[in-house]
């Protein structure tokens, strides 16, 4: 199986590279780093890549994936996350080739958890608005598509990217106070999990929509202390507090159709703890 992947200079995009099955090669795409790059806004430019290429399968991770960015600059937002989901999903259709784009649980207002594939997304924020018209935009152009949303992905700093587990454990062991959100819940999911998952969608038939995560949900406080208990760190330094208005109160996924799907298991929070330990090498 020939992969080509947008976005593979990432956060997860770089956490797939690591774990490249046997008997896939890999075309990696970045923007602004690696060897290869494209503008995905850009169709003909897409479409040349794939046309060079010739993948059996494109992996679609290029995207705009912080909130505060999103708010920042919405109009690139949307041009990353909706025209770019468009144009690989269009120049992926035109030649047949199977598509398997990454979303986010953001796209759900948060009132109405867990929340299924089939759940009526409603986003309050630029970013879940961005990817939400993503979303769409692939279905328009692929309904073969399959598009997998993810929760918050923890682990180790790859990639230049500093996820919010490196955040905590780094700021608890320089005995620092971490201001965590008590009102914000996510299906919190390793990023090494979440990239064995995809590899093996990337080698299915399954369409449509699937979500990855934990198979419970926990505030980011709670996922906050218990990570720093874990570590052996002192719990004290998390700091309760309210998180803004345009974030999600709950947005636990329900994973069901993910654990019928994959072997990669979606695991529970207590399991999460312990990978993102043994991934930032503090077990």
């Amino acid at each position: 199986m020939r992969v080509l992947i947008t976005g593979a200079t990432g956060y997860l995009g770089t956490a797939m590279l690591e774990v490249v099955p046997d008997g896939v090669s890999v075309v990696p795409f970045g923007f602004s780093r690696g060897e290869r790059s494209v503008d995905i806004t850009d169709l003909a430019a897409v479409a040349t890549a794939l046309d060079a290429h010739s993948p059996d399968v494109v992996v679609h991770l290029a995207a705009v994936s912080e909130v505060a960015a999103a708010g920042a600059n919405p109009g690139s937002a949307v041009a990353i996350n909706a025209t770019g989901a468009r144009s690989v999903a269009a120049a992926a259709a035109r030649s047949g080739i199977r598509l398997v784009a990454l979303s986010s649980d953001v796209v759900f207002d948060g009132t109405d958890a867990p929340y299924a594939e089939d759940a009526i997304p409603n986003p309050i924020n630029d970013y879940g608005k961005s990817k939400l018209a993503g979303e769409n935009a692939i279905m328009a152009e692929d309904s073969d598509a399959l598009i997998i949303r993810t929760s918050v992905l923890v682990g180790r700093d790859r990639a230049e990217r500093y996820p919010f587990s490196a955040f905590v454990l780094d700021r608890a062991a320089a005995g620092l106070e971490t201001v965590l959100y008590e009102n914000e819940r996510r299906s919190f999911y390793p990023v090494t999990d979440a990239a064995a998952a995809i590899w093996e969608c990337a080698g299915s038939d399954a369409t449509g929509f699937i979500h990855l995560g934990a198979t419970a949900s926990v505030s980011r406080l709670e996922f906050g202390l218990r990570l720093i208990e874990a570590a052996g760190l002192d719990p004290s330094l998390a700091v309760s507090a309210t998180g803004p208005a345009d974030r999600p109160s709950d947005l636990t996924l329900d994973v069901s159709r993910a654990r019928a799907v994959v072997l990669t298991p979606m695991p529970a929070i207590r399991d999460v703890i312990d990978e993102v330990l043994r991934d930032v090498g503090a077990t």
